[in-house]
């Protein structure tokens, strides 16, 4: 059966001596599994279509369980994201995240269409590929179920609010005097940097890089998975 999606490839495993499994995310069908035949081999015509990042209208044939590709038209190959470090794990990690949250029966055209966003903003605008991680991860959390209540509780005025307090069990953010067992206190400007990124407002980087760490912190803990891309963004900044 000859079947036609609009993909992402997530990612791939090398099969056998020439041959490797694509993981893409379609428009059509979510996450689905293809083999892609001969692509190790110079000068393979589909060569393009086997690499991360490759936004194409893919032509596959075989049953649900043994698809293999057997043509592709390439929209968007998104090549400038590798040619700078920031912006390559930021772009690895919308990558890693659809992946790794995204169950395989699941049809998203709201995160389909924030991951080809993100790698539109990442490959062509001159925005910190930070800000567009941030904002992805935030969007992205609340397509998947796990979004984040980015709002002050209202106990008490805004001036007496001297600490805050993240709680990953549901995503929210408290006083010190609502905070429930077990809450992370965080930085004021993690807090701050959050709700401009909400709301359009300027970000500062130091603030975004804490904004990425309470993110990792999150997934890692309420979604019980890692984002490597994202640890290895977090790495480089402590390195730098």
């Amino acid at each position: 059966m000859q079947e036609k999606f609009t993909g992402l490839v997530l990612g791939g495993v090398n099969f056998g001596e020439n041959d490797k499994i694509l993981t893409i995310f379609t428009l059509e069908k979510g996450l689905i599994t293809a083999k892609i035949k001969g692509v190790k081999k110079a000068g393979a015509k589909l060569k393009f279509a086997s690499e991360p990042f490759c936004f194409a209208e893919f032509i596959t044939t075989g049953t649900l369980a043994k698809r293999v590709v057997t043509g592709a038209s390439l929209i968007e190959s998104f090549y400038s994201i590798r040619e700078d470090i920031h912006k390559f794990f930021c772009g690895g990690a919308i990558l890693e995240f659809t992946r790794k949250l995204l169950r395989e029966d699941i049809v998203s055209k709201e995160l389909f269409s924030l991951s080809i966003e993100g790698l539109k903003e990442l490959s062509f605008s001159n925005e910190n590929p930070k800000k567009v991680l941030a904002l992805f991860l935030i969007n992205a959390l609340s397509v998947v179920g796990y979004g984040l209540t980015i709002k002050d509780c209202n106990c008490l005025p805004n001036e007496e609010k001297t600490k805050r307090f993240f709680d990953y069990s549901n995503g929210a953010i408290y006083c010190e005097k609502c905070k429930s067992f077990g809450a992370r206190e965080i930085n004021p400007l993690t807090f701050e940097t959050l709700k401009n990124l909400v709301f359009g407002k300027e970000v500062s980087s130091s603030g975004l890089d804490m904004v990425i760490r309470l993110l990792d912190y999150y997934i890692s803990n309420k979604c019980e998975t890692t984002i490597k891309s994202v640890k290895e963004l977090i790495s480089l900044q402590i390195n730098l």
